[in-house]
């Protein structure tokens, strides 16, 4: 998808609105994740996703209605057995959906929040959300900076210390539902939507596998971006992994061209054999890739090392990587490699990117 606030710039500058529903509660095992967004144009157009068929019907209903209305709403879903199977999803439990109006009045705030992601520096976007089933205007939708400034819509009514304060402790690209007094207790009082506007990084899974199909989910829960990619298209397959941002079908050989891997990046290696691990492997320790992890036996690891080593990559650039990837927990099943695997991520994300 694009650029979310890019989108919704575009739209606002043509004289339109638009509606944004954004997943701010989540438990069991609903589909989407904290903070995913769909927007909705007044011709009934959509982009993005809130995670599942099961509630976007609804959903788009009640944008439209936002829109007529210039109120924000919040809608509760409590996904039954009866809806899993009429949607053929596999899902369940219960979330809540923030729809909010933007009109021209959004644009410069839109803009500040574009500006700052364009240059990587850090914000905490707070959103006052309307008591469930009670649609209203909410009295302030704000941008706190690391300059201490707060620039938005009534900023004035904005708790302005308690939010920031719990803002620094949001992982980048995190999620959080808050009361306005910043308690604990959610259900204490009116409540505020806090979205960490820092750069989100990405971890880049290349293998489509039963591995991955564990790690995709576990890693959008702890706030990485995830790509998935594999050159079987049968594998590489959106509905394999509907919590993945991205899915690509495509040659591991070219698989790096285009994807923009940086210092903010992870890149874990779980294909289906040694010599597509070699492949992407000689082409990861070019890039600079905050992380780079591959699995595998010692006798596999040492193997694929002395191809590259044939091939010209140095032991400097081998050094680099970790393996075998993720923590030693004795873990043998997908599921727990897959635990070990992203406390590795989480590690090295926390040492090295803050």
């Amino acid at each position: 998808m694009n650029d979310i606030y890019q989108r919704i710039i575009d739209s606002l500058e043509s004289g339109s609105s638009v509606a944004v529903a954004t997943l701010i509660s989540r438990r069991g095992s609903s589909p989407g994740s904290l903070g995913a967004k769909m927007l909705v144009f007044p011709d009934g157009q959509t982009e993005g996703s809130i995670g599942g068929g099961c509630v976007e019907a609804e959903v788009w209903d009640g944008a439209k209605e936002a829109l007529r209305d210039g109120l924000s709403r919040v809608l509760a879903f409590r996904l039954s057995a009866k809806d899993m199977a009429e949607s053929g999803l596999i899902c369940g439990g219960s979330i809540e959906i923030l729809i909010e109006p933007l009109g021209p009045e959004s644009l410069p705030l839109y803009h500040q929040i574009l500006a700052l992601r364009g240059r990587g520096a850090r914000g905490l976007l707070a959103t006052e959300v309307p008591v469930a089933a009670e649609p209203s205007a909410p009295s302030f939708k704000v941008l706190y900076l690391e300059s201490a400034e707060v620039v938005g819509l009534g900023a004035a009514a904005a708790p302005v210390e308690s939010l920031a304060a719990l803002g620094k402790s949001l992982s980048p690209g995190a999620t959080r539902v808050v009361t306005s007094a910043a308690a604990e207790d959610e259900a204490a009082g009116p409540r505020v939507l806090l979205e960490s506007l820092a750069q989100q990084s990405t971890v880049y899974i290349f293998g489509a596998g039963h591995l991955s199909m564990e790690l995709t989910p576990i890693a959008k829960r702890v706030h990485f971006r995830v790509v998935v990619i594999d050159d079987r298209a049968f594998f590489a397959d959106p509905e394999r992994f509907p919590e993945a941002d991205e899915v690509l079908a495509v040659p591991f050989e070219t698989a790096f061209d285009g994807l923009g891997v940086d210092e903010n990046s992870f890149i874990v290696i779980v294909t289906r054999g040694h010599l597509h691990d070699g492949v992407v492997l000689e082409q990861a320790v070019a890039t600079p890739a905050a992380y780079v992890g591959m699995i595998g036996s010692r006798a596999k690891i040492t193997a694929v090392y002395r191809d590259l080593a044939s091939r010209g990559i140095t032991r400097e650039q081998l050094d680099r990587v970790r393996a075998p990837i993720g923590l030693h927990i004795k873990a043998r099943l997908p599921e727990e490699i897959a635990v070990s695997i992203l406390a590795e991520l989480i590690l090295v994300r926390n040492e090295h990117l803050g």
